[in-house]
Formats: C-alpha cells, structure tokens, sequence
C-alpha cells in the first residue's frame, strides 16, 4: 500500500525512518548476556597478554570499555552472591568461602535476586546456563525457583569437563520450569562433550528459541578455566607444556600453564560461536554483553595476575582485582578505551535494573533499598566517573585465623587500600612493576621504608603500587596517617552490619545422594542437617 511518506523526498524518509528506530530503540528494554568465567587472572586474557589466544574476547573488550577497576571476591560463592543479590557477602551470609557441595547454605529467599528482579519487575525471560554454587540443600533455593526460567548446568563448584562427575558423582541438571515441579534434581547423563561447548550449544538453543518481543537475560557461568585442567588436545597443542613461576615461598615451581590457557581459548571460542548468534538473530541490535572473572587466577593451576600480587583465595589484588568488560554496538556512547573507575560485583544488578527501566534512584525500589550496589550506567555507556568511592572487601570475623577486614577508597586521585587480619599468603610480587612503582611512591610521599606488617595491618596506594610492593601502614606522615585513620574507622563502622556466616558447616555426604546424584530435596530438603 503506499503511503504519503513515500511521496516525500528522499532524505526526509530516511530521517523518519532512522526517527522511528531511534525511538523504538529508546523505548526497548535491552538485552543482557552476563558471562561469567571461573578463575580468570588479570594476565589470562589476551588484550593484556599476546601468549593467550583470544581473538573473540579481545574483539569485544576492545571495541567496548575494559573494566580496570573489576573487584570481586577472592573465591567464587561470595562473588556470585554478590552479583546475584547486589549485597555485600558479609549481609547475606556468604563472606567466609565457598559453598561445598554438603554445605547447608544458600540465598535466603528475602534476598531478591537479578533474575527474580527482571522476571518479575520488568517482563525478562531469564536463563542460566553454567555453573550455580551458591547451594542447593533444598529445591526452593535452586536457579529455577529464584527468577530463572531455565537453568542447564551444575549445582557445585567444579566438575570433570567430560564426565560431568566430582568425587565420583553427577552433578549436571536440566531444570526447566515449564516441568511441574521445577524438576531441580533431574539429572543428566546423557551429555557428551567438553562442558565449556556444550554450556555454549545450550545457550545457542535459548537464544534460537527465544521470542524477540521479549527482553532476555542470559548469565552464562563458564566453570572455566578453573581446576581440573582439562581441554581439548588440539588446543593444548597450541602452547608450551609449562611455565616457571615464583611461588609465595620464593622458590621456583612449574605449572601447566599450557592447558590452562588451552581452557581460556576454548571459552574465547564458545564466546564467539555465542557472539556469532547474537548477531544472526538480531539481539545484538539493543544488548549489553559483560564479561568478569569471579575471581583472581591461581598461580599453581597456571594462572596469572600480573602485575597484581598474590592469587586466588588473597585480598592481594591478584585475588580480587579481575579482567571484565562490557561491550555494546549501540548502547555505548564511548567504547575502545579502559575504564579505571571502581566496580564490584555487586553493582551489576542495580545497573541491570536501571538499564531495565528501573529507577536510578533505586531508594524507591523497596526490594533494593538495603543493597550494597550501584547503578554503574552511566560510568559504563557514556564513559562518566563510577558512582561508588569505596568498596567494602569483606567483613569476616568467624574464625579467628581467617578474621578478615578490608575496604577500598577513592581520595581524589589516589586510591587506598587497607587491609586488617588475614589477607592470604605472602603473595607473588611481579618484578616487572617494582622500579617505577617504588619511584612512584617516592613522589607522593618522600617518606620513610615502611614495616612489612603491624599487627597484622595493611594500607597500601593501590592507584601508584599496584603490586602491594610497599606496605604504609604506620607511616609517620601526616597525610598518610589521616587516610589510615579514615579507613580503620570504614571498617570499624561496616563491622556490626554484618551476619553470621549461612551454615558454614558440612553435613557429610549422606544427606544429599540420591542415586548417585548430588540432590536436593523437597520441603527443607537437608538444609536443617547436623553437622
């Protein structure tokens, strides 16, 4: 039929047109892939290191904004719950470690979580394809009950990438809610080939099937390249066998490095076969993709944190201090640059919420008004300073040797950091960062060779000493004294915010086999187990 549009001249159709799709662009809830990767160092990637091959994700970082300032946690449930409830560890109970598989712990369901937020507040589907561990003693507390339309992966922390099993047994699921029940327990055997591909055939699956006049959240959570080392031999052919590293002792020790980064490969491919999808089905046009790690890389399992110090399971920055982007083709107003602005984890569901159409002012949301997060739009899309000045590392006091304290905090330009009790073992410190940071520090404060420790106290100028080479704690000079003060009294105000640990305790095995499977259970399931 024609229109009287069309009788126009040329330009102005076309400028009606690009009208039209700028509004209804504006109008549209994006798109949100969040991908998740497990044990990821700031060196495991390519755009920071050429020895890893990441065509895809080099791609994507680089033609979008690289996070610099990614904090997480030093191990992976803390992190997840951060990022599941956009609360601090330590106010929703995971602030002492991961949750093992005969833990009794998981989010409590006056938590909302992102995906319960986007279903319920703002019409997402919402899928989870990948690795879960944030407990599942009871079916009520398992992905498919707390917002996610489906979830295809396994409850645990790690698992063989090939037989699917951890301790002899099968933790690998298919849950979908369209079963009555929500079918949390039923397993699957029948899956065959390498996890981190077939994480990726599901998520192909969801997104071919998903209906475009829906927004959709995918969380694909890699369990790569996390321990066991394994991959696909013709990516281990790629690399050396091993590499040489200093280990926290001093000495010399060597790591398969070479299946390690064989396992970052395979991921950087199932990101592109994902990326390629997207684009074919058209969900790329109004979409966010964010990459992170969700912890720092293991030294001994061939990860690699330079320049930061330390590891996995530290509060070096080599253990929270992680590689993470996001990228967008229309979304962003800035891209192809590096972003050094503080982000945690815990932000990321805020944002999404805003970025969902929810308020910025997120006090009107009674369901966010006690979160930890913040809405990092602005910072993200249009390249605009972070909305935080400080974050909270952990409150942990539950057992005496692993007591630990930390916050983070922007003073102008410099960044400090201070860390009270447990803050991991010596930690490597990267040679190549000692000269300059050290003239760095000289520049600033013409002060004093700090002590190694006091009592067990750390501050350190992480803006100018990314390496934690020089501890300043105890420093005599006034300005360094009054950051160090300031900070203590962070810490002392965070530390009757925090609850106890969620049932830190182990029940033994007993309570959830279910023939040969890891399970959960109906009712409490053994969520009210005995340890």
């Amino acid at each position: 039929m024609q229109t009287v549009v069309r009788k126009g001249p040329l330009w102005i159709v076309l400028w009606l047109l690009a009208a039209c799709k700028t509004h209804g662009q504006a109008n549209q809830k994006p798109n949100i892939f969040f991908i998740a990767v497990d044990d990821m160092g700031n060196n495991d990637i390519g755009y920071n290191n050429p020895e890893v091959e990441t065509p895809n994700l080099n791609n994507l970082g680089n033609n979008g904004v690289i996070l610099e300032s990614n904090y997480v946690y030093p191990v992976c449930s803390p992190s997840r719950s951060a990022f599941m409830t956009g609360r601090y560890a330590h106010k929703t109970g995971f602030q002492h470690g991961t949750v093992e598989h005969n833990q009794p712990a998981y989010i409590d369901s006056s938590y909302k979580t992102v995906a319960e937020k986007l279903t319920q507040s703002y019409g997402y589907a919402a899928h989870m394809v990948g690795k879960w561990h944030l407990g599942y003693c009871k079916d009520s507390v398992t992905p498919t009950y707390r917002g996610f339309d489906s979830f295809y992966g396994f409850y645990g922390g790690q698992e063989n990438y090939y037989t699917y099993k951890v301790a002899r047994y099968n933790d690998f699921r298919d849950n979908l809610t369209a079963v009555t029940p929500k079918n949390p327990n039923y397993p699957r055997e029948d899956v065959d080939g390498y996890s981190t591909f077939e994480y990726v055939k599901r998520a192909v699956e969801i997104v071919k099937n998903h209906d475009k006049a829906q927004p959709l959240f995918l969380y694909l959570a890699f369990q790569a390249p996390h321990s066991p080392l394994q991959a696909p031999q013709e990516l281990i052919d790629k690399y050396p066998g091993s590499w040489t590293y200093t280990d926290t002792d001093g000495s010399q020790k060597t790591t398969d490095r070479g299946t390690f980064y064989a396992m970052v490969t395979a991921v950087d491919m199932a990101v592109g076969t994902l990326h390629q999808e997207l684009e074919n089905q058209g969900l790329l046009d109004n979409a966010i993709i964010v990459f992170t790690s969700d912890n720092g890389g293991q030294p001994k399992e061939g990860g690699f944190n330079n320049p930061y110090r330390g590891a996995k399971g530290t509060f070096y920055e080599g253990g929270v201090r992680v590689p993470g982007f996001v990228y967008s083709k229309s979304l962003l107003t800035k891209t192809s640059y590096r972003h050094r602005g503080l982000l945690h984890a815990s932000d990321w569901l805020p944002t999404f919420v805003s970025l969902a159409g929810g308020s910025a002012d997120l006090t009107s949301d009674n369901d966010l008004t006690s979160i930890d997060g913040v809405d990092q739009t602005q910072m993200l899309l249009n390249g605009g300073d972070s909305a935080r000045s400080k974050i909270v590392l952990n409150i942990d006091d539950f057992e005496r040797s692993s007591t630990i304290y930390g916050v983070i905090k922007q003073y102008g330009p410099e960044v400090w950091k201070y860390v009270q009790g447990n803050i991991g073992r010596r930690g490597i410190v990267y040679s190549v960062t000692k000269t300059s940071k050290k003239r760095a520090l000289k520049r600033s404060f013409k002060s004093e060779r700090p002590k190694r420790a006091v009592n067990d106290k750390y501050l350190y100028l992480i803006s100018a000493d990314s390496s934690e080479t020089y501890n300043l704690y105890g420093d005599t000079t006034p300005e360094i004294q009054d950051i160090q003060n300031d900070l203590e009294d962070e810490v002392e105000a965070e530390k009757p915010k925090a609850v106890p640990p969620m049932n830190p305790y182990n029940c033994g095995t007993p309570n959830n086999l279910l023939n040969g499977f890891w399970s959960a259970g109906p009712g409490e399931g053994w969520c009210n187990c005995i340890a």
